[in-house]
């Protein structure tokens, strides 16, 4: 039996039958036995071998440095058979993987081929550096041939996996193809069906983006027909664009902010914040917002009639605004939002802005802003008359169910009445994407906090999640929660990429933010995680979400010791919410961590006149055994 072990993929190895490392410090006996191996159980000549390691200097030399290297290779392993002028790798004495490996690739054989497949770790020799030119060549054309044939084997045991309906394990497969080889097309193909097959259509319809913008930068050319002709049919057989998109949604338009400071240097400033908050606008789904030319056009003759300007643009509300400078260095934003039938004020904000801050100031305060116009005016819809067709009823609908949780927080009535709204949302109109990705995201975090039970709830979340991405795979605000609820439902790993793309989207999406947030705590990956938690609060100041947001946040400063911190994020998530036990919860976790039991004992005791039913396994969703003395002290089950 062989009692040595040679492991070529993935880097230089070579172990005893105990598996004992033997070290082979020489690179270029390293590359010696991967050139025996290679041509294993053939013989290779001295001349070859001197040539390839020792071609710049003349043959007895040469010979003499491979004499030198045979001898002090045969003092730790004899594995060399040295036979006149031609040496080779004692198949008696020592195994290759790439001899095996090869070998297992070339079957038909499911079980063969996973075998070839795991004996791939990486890279043929990965980190062996060639400074010789001759085996430079011979190592490169040899990397070459290993990463084919791996890519080979991968690719007929995925067909394998896909033709059994095994279509994760041909995912999972086909993703450590396409890291070999990120051009396959076919790969590519394979990955896309494979992906429609497990109801994942907006990932497939994404990798197909994906293929053809490796195609174009590393070969400069289109998908070909096949793998067109796969998108098209994917997209179409989702569902078509939701017939309610558009019609009947209430519009919006933004009237130019005036200059009552009547410095030119305010103008462009004013023209500037209203053009934003216009555009930004815009990209929130259920409502419409008129263009600013129209606007500007119908304020003509007479700006200051409200009413009139309304009724012309058929808007159902105004946005005005109005910047002054109330002293040097800062600068006074007023904006209003307007009823447009009743010409009547809904909502006011005035808040300074130190000149000084410059862009940066102005893009936060225009996201902010944007975030909370979109809340007052999703209540403001959901107080509107109950009314209207079934397009419109379903925004309406669709209003009323983010309002219940927007006023009355987070509790299981809440929860009840916003999951019950949507389902009548999606009843009036299957196709609407982003209220079934809503109801995924309210359930999950609904089960995870304890307000929703029974594994018909998590699956009746995940299936949402998935038709959501299925009818809306590239939107930003679908992407956002329904990634969150992907998240949420125990897959971070999928749900990260569907962030990411909502934020490359829209970089003010608040709520993909925030997810993003709290998936990177899901990952350990506590310092990016804060920084994404901290954009999201920043963007969307007033979000009925953030008081989740804020208790992630405390719990994402407590791993990283940051007390002082996580106390405010704390303190922050129970002002937000009145009825958001799980920020109590953490809450008494950092006090307990600064030492202030007493204080921590009435912050558990809280939690629980919220939700009398707690018991002290549902503390350990949130912080682990780290309340478990406290808890017990204070009666808990």
């Amino acid at each position: 039996m062989p009692n040595f072990r040679l492991t070529l993929l993935g880097g230089f190895g070579l172990e005893d039958e105990d598996g004992r490392r033997i070290a082979v410090a020489s690179r270029k006996a390293q590359g010696m036995l991967a050139v025996l191996a290679a041509n294993s159980p053939a013989a290779v000549t001295r001349e070859r071998i001197a040539a390839m390691f020792w071609g710049d200097l003349a043959e007895e030399r040469a010979r003499h440095s491979l004499r030198q290297v045979l001898s002090a290779l045969r003092r730790d392993a004899a594995i060399v058979e040295a036979s006149g002028e031609t040496l080779r790798l004692d198949a008696r004495a020592c195994t290759a993987d790439t001899v095996e490996f090869t070998t297992l690739a070339a079957s038909t054989d499911p079980g063969e081929l996973e075998r070839a497949v795991a004996l791939y770790a990486g890279v043929y020799l990965d980190g062996l550096s060639a400074k010789e030119e001759a085996f430079e060549a011979w190592l490169f054309a040899e990397r070459t041939r290993m990463s084919r044939v791996a890519v080979e084997a991968m690719a007929r045991l995925a067909a394998l996996h896909a033709e059994q309906a095994e279509h994760e394990a041909a995912v999972h497969l086909l993703h450590r193809l396409l890291a070999c080889d990120p051009a396959n097309e076919g790969a590519h193909r394979a990955m896309m069906r494979s992906l429609d097959a497990l109801g994942r259509r907006s990932e497939a319809l994404h990798q197909y983006h994906l293929c053809r913008e490796l195609l174009l930068t590393q070969l400069r050319v289109e998908p070909d027909s096949a793998t067109q002709a796969l998108h098209d049919s994917i997209r179409k057989a989702g569902v078509a664009l939701r017939g309610s998109e558009g019609r009947g949604l209430p519009v919006i338009a933004i009237l130019p902010f005036a200059n009552f400071a009547r410095t030119p240097d305010l103008d462009a400033l004013a023209a500037s914040i209203g053009e934003d908050i216009s555009g930004q606008l815009s990209r929130i789904p259920g409502v419409r917002v008129v263009v600013q030319p129209a606007v500007v056009a119908a304020m003509q003759p007479n700006p200051d009639d409200l009413t009139h300007l309304a009724r012309v643009l058929g808007a159902s509300y105004l946005i005005t605004g109005s910047l002054r400078q109330p002293e040097p260095g800062c600068v006074r934003v007023a904006i209003q939002i307007v009823d447009g039938e009743k010409a009547r004020y809904l909502w006011s904000l005035q808040q300074d802005l130190p000149s000084r801050d410059g862009n940066a100031g102005v893009d936060d305060f225009v996201a902010g802003t944007t975030a909370r116009i979109e809340q007052q005016l999703a209540l403001a819809e959901a107080g509107a008359p109950d009314d209207r067709d079934d397009g419109q009823d379903a925004w309406h609908k669709m209003h009323q169910a983010s309002s219940a949780l927007y006023s009355a927080g987070w509790s299981e009535a809440a929860v009840e009445s916003a999951v019950r709204l949507y389902r009548e949302v999606i009843a009036l109109d299957p196709q609407f994407a982003l209220a079934r990705a809503q109801k995924a995201m309210v359930m999950a975090f609904a089960q995870k906090w304890g307000l929703l039970h029974g594994d018909a709830a998590r699956e009746e979340a995940r299936a949402d999640a998935e038709m959501a991405l299925e009818l809306e795979p590239t939107r930003s605000e679908v992407l956002g929660v329904a990634g969150c609820a992907i998240a949420e439902l125990g897959d971070p790993a999928r749900a990260e990429p569907l962030l990411e793309r909502a934020i490359e989207d829209n970089p003010n999406n608040a709520q993909a933010w925030a997810a993003l947030g709290a998936n990177r705590l899901l990952q350990m990956q506590f310092e990016s995680a804060i920084e994404a938690l901290r954009r999201g609060l920043r963007t969307s100041p007033t979000d009925y979400r953030r008081s989740v947001w804020l208790s992630a946040l405390s719990s994402g400063l407590i791993r990283l010791n940051r007390l002082d911190e996580a106390l405010d994020a704390a303190q922050g998530a129970c002002r937000s919410d009145a009825k958001f036990y799980p920020a109590r919860i953490v809450h008494a976790m950092v006090l307990t961590k600064l030492g202030r039991d007493a204080e921590a004992v009435g912050a558990l005791a809280e939690a629980r006149r919220i939700r009398p039913q707690l018991t002290q396994a549902e503390v350990r969703r949130f912080v682990g055994r780290a309340l478990d003395g406290i808890a017990t002290s204070s009666g808990f089950r």
